[in-house]
């Protein structure tokens, strides 16, 4: 996938910037599609149309092109993306050929499909191979939530995670796992995982100011039908990490070729005196 765009667009607006606010809001236009298309035709236009939702928010003509060069990129970037999810015979099959044992996660009612914990294993099983080389220990299954206390500055994970490295206390590289195998077309809970990411990201970033350190925040999703039948939702996961309160989202085939060198990339960058063996 190509991240030029993106990478320029992330170096020239910080996560604060407006600009990506005007992203959340060209998303919320989703639901009526003419809108979306209404929003679009302004922005491609030398001056605002008066009345239009272009005026309203003041967008100079630089944001203008600027977000809908990001907008046209977000497109055909998701388009991209949905081929890289994965059905969840594909993903149990690459953890047979790996052999990885694989969990599954029990429900209440014997008619509700019992989804596999493939993506789980397969993130698990990979980090602790590339952790191994490096002698550095790590936390794949978490039952707390992730302690910081660094520069005197204390910060807790709003939630428990599903990964960290080196463990639950100061680790510098974190990970959530939103894979979802139910034969139904998806539901509210994919929104619930952009929120959840989202404010994780949000408290790592304004943390790492108070500390002055790097703390990796990956987010990983899988589930071909249920993704598929929420488009929006993982062009949402895409602007989270455009933006930057993600710094890589790993989307099914993803976790087979790259998680082993994204990771590996990362502990090389660390700092010594925070990879403590």
């Amino acid at each position: 996938m190509k991240f030029d765009l993106r990478q320029s667009l992330r170096a020239k607006y910080e996560i604060e910037n407006p600009f990506w606010d005007l992203v959340r809001f060209y998303a919320s236009l989703g639901k009526k599609k003419t809108r979306q298309k209404e929003f679009l035709s302004d922005l491609a236009k030398k001056e605002a149309r008066s009345g239009s939702l272009r005026e309203h928010l003041s967008i100079s003509n630089l944001i203008a092109d600027d977000l809908l060069a990001y907008i046209n990129w977000r497109t055909e970037y998701t388009k991209e993306a949905l081929t890289l999810f994965r059905s969840e015979e594909e993903a149990l099959n690459f953890c047979k050929d790996e052999n990885f044992s694989v969990g599954v996660t029990q429900t209440k009612s014997k008619d509700h499909h019992q989804s596999s914990k493939s993506l789980i294993s397969a993130v698990s099983n990979i980090a602790m191979t590339v952790c191994s080389t490096t002698g550095i220990s790590l936390e794949t299954n978490p039952q707390e939530r992730c302690v910081w206390l660094i520069n005197n500055q204390l910060h807790v994970s709003a939630r428990n995670l599903d990964g960290a490295i080196p463990g639950i206390k100061d680790p510098f590289i974190v990970w959530e796992i939103k894979e979802y195998w139910g034969k139904t077309s998806g539901g509210s809970k994919m929104s619930d995982a952009v929120y959840e990411c989202h404010l994780v990201g949000r408290e790592i970033r304004d943390y790492e100011k108070k500390i002055n350190q790097k703390i990796h925040h990956i987010v990983f999703l899988d589930g071909r039908d249920q993704w598929h039948a929420r488009v929006s939702d993982a062009s949402r996961f895409i602007d989270l990490e455009s933006q930057g309160l993600i710094d890589h989202l790993v989307i099914g085939k993803m976790v087979e070729d790259q998680w082993q060198r994204i990771l590996s990339e990362i502990l090389n960058q660390v700092p010594r005196n925070r990879t403590p063996k």
